[in-house]
């Protein structure tokens, strides 16, 4: 295996390997590697939305505090190596190549999947380039998550809502459950804004665990000021933080939580006399640079997106009724309606609850199909649509709708493409070749 394209082709050839809950293959792998995840202090981040934008908040500041910062998300939109970043930098592919050709005996001796491998090969490369810090994001859940062997000096978990309920829970306390799987005993533990039950949940696991629960809008104070378009400006005040008007590198109120809980773990993270030696104090200043430039430092794509000088285009990876929902609020609140929109789901999401809450915001659906075997047919996406007394136009491919999409605007007409990680990775690139493909 000498090129990269060799390298990814049998990476992804692990997916038909599925998805395996649990830490034994992950465990085995890292004892092969010399268990490079006990070699850099790391943020744990757990959710069923906003732990993306959270970490990459998180590791923007590390960069703008001056540590070398390692971030690893998933998925990706269009290449693999965004998926294990240092400052923003994608791992080099040839890094890639030497991992897996050192990897591969122990990958089929434990007959490891996909993500078990790409977690392994993340956290020694992190720990190869001397990482001052990690922030590492679940792929699903927590508690079985091949990311749950990491040992972080604070946990976060952003958000519990209703997905992937097949596997985690039919429940919000199930699902919190098992994303309060990565409460560690005696670490602390940041959650942003959920709801009683939910807290009650996380609460009592994180005293069974011995760790100190900390919700986010009791730690730090935030206030969004009066701004026209996406983007919010804040003021936010915590014990060792205090920033006043700063705007926030990615567009949408949510975001404004995102942040809230991002400054709440530094907070926390200030505090901590035990990780003293380890990380220094992040002062206010790293910490409003870290959340204004969080895109140049970390390389996130896909949040409420307008492509380069394409601003006909909305962009935003919300993938589940949950997000979807935060999304229509905010096009909403900024006037954002009578939308064309290029919508495309995985087939294990509530897509009609989704197709629901796009309704207050759409004139006009193109039902896509990105390219995954796990992604729903159009058909379904269509009659669900017409059910609701919504127009849809010809999709197919999320090129072909894409094209569609911009025959039916007229002039001024914005076009929405969400859904899908996939969807909007597969648009972002081919709008990067120019709007006329």
């Amino acid at each position: 295996m000498n090129s990269y394209r060799e390298t990814l082709r049998y990476l992804y050839s692990l997916q038909h390997r599925g998805m395996k809950f649990g830490l034994r293959n992950t465990t085995m792998l890292l004892r092969a590697l010399g268990n490079p995840e006990r070699q850099f202090p790391s943020i744990h981040i757990a959710g069923t939305n906003g732990k993306g934008s959270t970490a990459s908040f998180l590791a923007s500041i590390g960069t703008e505090s001056g540590y070398a910062t390692g971030l690893y998300t998933s998925p990706h939109l269009i290449r693999f190596t965004e998926r294990i970043r240092i400052d923003g930098k994608e791992m080099p592919e040839d890094r890639l190549v030497q991992y897996v050709r050192m990897l591969r005996p122990f990958i089929e001796a434990v007959h490891a999947t996909f993500f078990e491998a790409t977690t392994c090969i993340a956290f020694r490369y992190f720990a190869d380039e001397n990482v001052g810090l990690a922030v590492v994001e679940t792929g699903m859940g927590g508690r079985l998550d091949s990311t749950n062997v990491l040992m972080p000096v604070v946990s976060v978990i952003t958000s519990i809502a209703l997905d992937h309920t097949a596997i985690l829970g039919r429940t919000v306390k199930a699902i919190a459950r098992e994303k309060g799987g990565i409460i560690k005993k005696g670490v602390p533990c940041v959650v942003g804004r959920m709801d009683r039950e939910v807290i009650h949940t996380l609460r009592s696991l994180a005293k069974e665990r011995g760790a100190h629960l900390v919700q986010s809008q009791r730690k730090v104070s935030v206030h969004e000021n009066q701004v026209e378009g996406l983007t919010p400006v804040i003021d936010c005040l915590g014990k060792t933080v205090r920033i006043h008007k700063c705007p926030l590198g990615l567009a949408g109120a949510h975001q404004v939580w995102n942040a809230q809980t991002a400054v709440s773990t530094i907070d926390v993270l200030n505090g901590l006399p035990k990780t003293r030696r380890q990380i220094k104090r992040v002062t206010s200043t790293s910490v409003a640079r870290g959340l204004a430039r969080v895109v140049k430092n970390t390389g996130l794509h896909g949040r409420l997106e307008t492509p380069g000088n394409q601003r006909r285009y909305i962009m935003d990876v919300a993938h589940n009724p949950d997000a979807i929902r935060t999304l229509v609020q905010t096009l909403r609140r900024r006037g954002l309606t009578r939308l064309i929109v290029v919508f495309g789901v995985m087939e294990d999401k509530d897509y009609t609850a989704m197709i629901r809450e796009l309704s207050h915001v759409m004139t006009l659906l193109v039902p896509v199909v990105p390219a995954s075997k796990r992604a729903l047919r159009l058909g379904k996406l269509a009659m669900s649509a017409r059910k609701a007394g919504i127009r849809v136009a010809d999709g197919g491919s999320v090129a072909q709708g894409l094209r569609n999409a911009r025959r039916l605007a007229r002039r001024g007409s914005r076009i929405l493409i969400t859904g899908s990680h996939y969807v909007v990775g597969e648009a972002m690139a081919m709008l990067a070749k120019g709007p006329g493909k």
